[in-house]
């Protein structure tokens, strides 16, 4: 009964928070469609996004609809164990769109050149995968741009104190994130809450995404502490890291490569 007072705590807590600051900055929502294709069916459900979703993402992006589009593939976990072999992620500046309808769909792959019905392309995509799960995340901090062919460690996070937990990731690893997008070691960093699904079945309520420009990037030795001391001038390493571990727990940690990626032209 505690805990669920304490997620519940933590959910409206976010969600003043989130008043405040769009009072400040933009807002940004990020819809994240976990798909798992069907075995064998990889490439060709690849390709079949590419050829639809992704030119019809295109026209949505040049026309302001949303901010960018990407379409994620899992790198590890991989096989039977991965939940989602693939991820749609839309990203949005103000409240994303009420869901549309076929009607509207349709329109819009023809404004996209693409020749078939929206029928006809529910019935191929659901030949080719299913949609496991859909959410809806807030993004708090922004920094960088993935681009295709860049890896992205997804962490996903079990929050014990939000109001802690945002002020860290805000005064400590954005700096030390800034800092790395600057040199190039990273290509960009991500820190979200999540909207919805919510409530105390949550498993997790916050994800940080560290984005590298390639495999070996993705995997070079660095000191976290040595950057921490260069822009944290005066702070104790030790004591600022022991703070992290109270706040917040890695739920889970998966690698992703972007696939495609459209924004707009």
């Amino acid at each position: 009964m505690r805990a669920k007072k304490l997620l519940l705590t933590l959910s409206v807590i976010w969600m003043m928070a989130g008043q405040l600051e769009a009072q400040q900055q933009p807002v940004y929502y990020q819809t994240l469609n976990c798909i798992k294709v069907m075995p064998g069916k990889g490439r060709e459900y690849t390709q079949f996004v590419r050829d639809t979703s992704m030119k019809v993402a295109q026209v949505r992006a040049d026309a302001g609809e949303i901010l960018t589009w990407s379409l994620l593939g899992s790198v590890m976990p991989a096989g039977q164990e991965a939940r989602c072999s693939h991820m749609i992620a839309t990203l949005f500046e103000g409240s994303p769109p009420a869901p549309r309808g076929p009607e509207v769909f349709e329109k819009a792959l023809q404004k996209a050149g693409v020749n078939m019905t929206a029928s006809d392309w529910t019935t191929k995509l659901n030949s080719l995968s299913s949609l496991v799960s859909t959410e809806m995340w807030r993004h708090r901090i922004r920094l960088g741009a993935p681009q295709k062919d860049h890896y992205l460690f997804l962490n996903y996070m079990k929050v014990h104190d939000a109001p802690e937990y945002n002020d860290f990731e805000n005064a400590i690893w954005r700096p030390m994130a800034e800092e790395w997008v600057k040199e190039g070691s990273q290509s960009g960093w991500v820190f979200a809450t999540k909207v919805l699904p919510s409530g105390t079945d949550t498993t997790y309520a916050a994800y940080s995404a560290d984005i590298y420009p390639s495999w070996d990037a993705a995997f070079k030795q660095r000191s976290v502490q040595t950057t921490f001391e260069k822009v944290h001038s005066g702070k104790n390493y030790q004591q600022t890291m022991t703070r992290l571990g109270k706040v917040r727990d890695l739920a889970r940690r998966e690698l992703w490569v972007v696939v495609e990626r459209v924004a707009k032209k």
